[in-house]
């Protein structure tokens, strides 16, 4: 189960009590707006009922002796003075207006039938109060409205516009019912502010209206907050819901193989370790079958990577198939493992195994092309509880190779004794990485000699190791391993270069010099320059260089492999095309670059003149050859029955036993110890010729 980091934790509490306390002040807010608003629409119109009064008894008037420079005398004010006695007392207003005791008194009666409750103030111009009501207002009600800021700031708004300026004492951060104030500018008609009233009451609000103006004020907050809600959780949902697809495709492609969605390695040595401690509970047993898609490198190469993965998708669906009940995974890219735990027998799992190749006997189609498929398999069992999971798969390792050196297309089941032949590879291959240091190889010859003159035309280099313990080792051995470890680069240069500098030492400057090369030497893709180096440093002219190569070497990479033949016979060496007849033999790989010679191979000859069918297929490659101008060399003639037939067919050249076995050959007389004409007397004359 996946946990939350604490201060992931910490995070999503803080956002909890955020959302809250945002609902919370959004209730707040708009229930402080509503009383607000409310309190304030009531308040306004009483206010204008007020200026209405004040300016229909037109309060405040200039004496007639005003500009005349006459004494001036305010009336009695008879409802309320600030510091008023009981007594009427006059008190000026400004220094030419004045309030009549009559428009005073018409003025308080008004506003008393209008409003039950009320305060004013009436204000000169200078701010100074002139007189109040109620009567018993104390001077300290009258400081605290004036120092009010909010009056103070409507005070000075209304005199410089001469419009009535409402004020309050409205604060969204106290919970109170709001109280307004208005402050009422008496201007002349010369639009000059001549005094104000300070006006304040109590709005005359129901409590119907204002539980109303609560509710609504209370549901347009839910519905907003409500709203918002709704959006954050969708906006909250769509982040959230990419970051668990995101995850969920993190976690996928942490345990799947993304191609054929098959659990991936991790996963399968996990499971494997689970199976194996609780089979040494038990005792069940436990099997692991690795299988290798064999060829998968030409597939890609013939049809292209897209073909290709399908074609692994394709093998995925069946295997999922055939092991329904047990864990398939993909391990890398073209090796899949089975593993297998139960009460399972090896007769239960070697059916496993068949059904797994029965599937391969159907072929697929990719592209309306159709691709067979091939399966190796190996097969390993846990034996005790001591078996670790590495060691598991590397059994069955060493029994798929077994598999693919076998033939392909087929199970293995693991032996001990393929531990012995693993350690012998690995032996074999340090005892080559210190041949190659120490000069242990050598180069032997054999020649190729031509049918029609019978003379000498060419020698092969052949690769020999004698091992200073274990003697003479074949390179059906020892070149297997050295594909496989890299190694057959370095051999392969070896030979190249020890061929050209002995043939450049030979007395027949007419002899070619023949050389294999792996498919391995081209993928550098500077196997041009190499040979172009080694003939500089040799010596020898290019002429008298074959190269010979396989038709895997065109199959595993055509277009680049032509591209640097191409390089390569420009230069002037002969290009022959080795094995002709054992591999694909596509006819496109000879129209696409004219090769010099074709050599056929020897498993053709040694049935020739035995069957009709070899004899056949023999004429047809020489006919081949005659009509495309190329050379035939057969390898392997061993009997001169062999000689004869092949001579008759209008072959070449031929190289076998027969015409001389491989060996080192005298820079004097490179012919000695061949089967041709100047292998007897005429070699005599050409060492003496040599020596001279």
């Amino acid at each position: 189960m996946e946990t939350i980091p604490p201060h992931r934790k910490l995070l999503y509490a803080g956002i909890v009590f955020a959302v809250i306390g945002a609902i919370a002040t959004s209730f707040y807010a708009i229930d402080q707006a509503t009383l607000y608003y409310l309190f304030k629409s009531e308040a306004q119109k009483e206010f204008d009922t007020a200026k209405n009064i004040i300016k229909l008894h037109h309060p405040l008037e200039a004496p007639p002796s005003e500009g005349t420079g006459q004494k001036d005398v305010s009336s009695p004010l008879n409802f309320g003075l600030r510091g008023s006695s009981a007594a009427p007392t006059t008190e000026i207003i400004s220094p030419s207006w004045k309030l009549p005791a009559t428009k005073a008194t018409a003025v308080k009666q008004a506003l008393v039938e209008q409003f039950e409750e009320f305060e004013l103030l009436v204000v000169n111009v200078p701010g100074h109060p002139l007189a109040v009501h109620p009567r018993d207002m104390t001077s300290d009600r009258v400081n605290e409205i004036l120092s009010d800021p909010s009056a103070y700031d409507a005070w000075h708004s209304a005199l410089n516009s001469g419009q009535l300026v409402i004020y309050s004492n409205f604060n969204w951060f106290e919970w109170r019912i709001p109280k307004f104030g208005v402050v009422i500018p008496y201007v002349n008609d010369d639009n000059k502010a001549r005094g104000g009233f300070i006006f304040t009451t109590k709005p005359a609000l129901n409590t119907v209206v204002f539980m109303d103006a609560i509710a609504f004020g209370s549901a347009f907050a839910f519905l907003l907050v409500l709203v918002v809600a709704i959006a954050s959780i969708m906006f909250a949902w769509k982040g959230l819901h990419d970051r668990w697809r995101t995850s969920k495709t993190i976690r996928f492609l942490a345990h799947n193989d993304p191609l054929t969605h098959l659990p991936n390695r991790a996963v399968f040595s996990d499971e494997l370790n689970k199976a194996l401690r609780k089979a040494s509970i038990t005792a069940s047993n436990v099997y692991v079958i690795a299988i290798d898609v064999d060829k998968f490198k030409e597939v890609n190469d013939n049809h292209g990577h897209a073909a290709g993965d399908t074609f692994l998708q394709i093998i995925s669906d069946r295997l999922r198939l055939v092991f329904t009940d047990h864990l398939v995974s993909r391990l890398s890219g073209d090796e899949f493992a089975v593993m297998i735990e139960g009460e399972y027998t090896s007769h239960d799992i070697t059916v496993l195994a068949q059904r797994a190749m029965a599937t391969t006997n159907s072929s697929c189609v990719i592209d309306s092309k159709e691709i067979q498929i091939s399966l190796s398999m190996g097969i390993a069992q846990a034996t005790d509880a001591a078996w670790r999971s590495s060691r598991l798969l590397h059994c069955a390792d060493l029994a798929l190779y077994r598999s693919k050196n076998g033939g392909r297309s087929t199970y293995t089941w693991y032996e001990s004794s393929m531990d012995e032949e693993l350690e012998r590879r690995r032996e074999l291959e340090t005892e080559m990485i210190r041949a190659l240091k120490l000069d242990g190889f050598s180069v032997v010859y054999q020649a190729q000699v031509g049918l029609a003159d019978n003379k000498l035309k060419a020698f092969e280099a052949l690769l020999r190791w004698v091992h200073p313990e274990k003697g003479r080792i074949s390179p059906d051995v020892f070149i297997p391993i050295a594909e496989d470890t890299g190694l057959i680069e370095a051999l392969g240069e070896y030979v190249l270069k020890k061929a050209c500098t002995d043939a450049a030492s030979w007395a027949d400057p007419s002899l070619k010099v023949a050389v294999n090369f792996s498919p391995a030497q081209f993928k550098t893709g500077l196997i041009e320059q190499k040979i172009s180096e080694v003939l500089e440093e040799s010596g020898l002219a290019p002429e008298r260089l074959e190269i010979e190569i396989t038709e895997s070497l065109l199959i595993a990479d055509t277009t680049s492999v032509v591209k640097s033949l191409k390089k390569i016979g420009n230069m002037g060496v002969s290009i022959a095309m080795d094995d002709f007849g054992t591999g694909y033999s596509s006819l496109s790989y000879l129209s696409r670059f004219p090769f010099n010679k074709i050599k056929i191979d020897r498993s053709f000859i040694m049935n020739i003149g035995k069957d009709a069918h070899t004899d056949a297929i023999v004429a047809a490659i020489i006919g081949l050859g005659r009509s495309l101008d190329v050379l035939i060399t057969a390898e392997g003639v061993e009997e001169e029955m062999q000689a004869q037939i092949l001579r008759a067919g209008s072959c070449d050249i031929v190289q076998g036993y027969y015409f001389g076995k491989p060996s080192n050959v005298d820079p004097a007389n490179p012919h000695a110890n061949v089967r041709c004409t100047l292998g007897t007397q005429e070699a005599k004359q050409t060492e003496a010729a040599y020596v001279g």
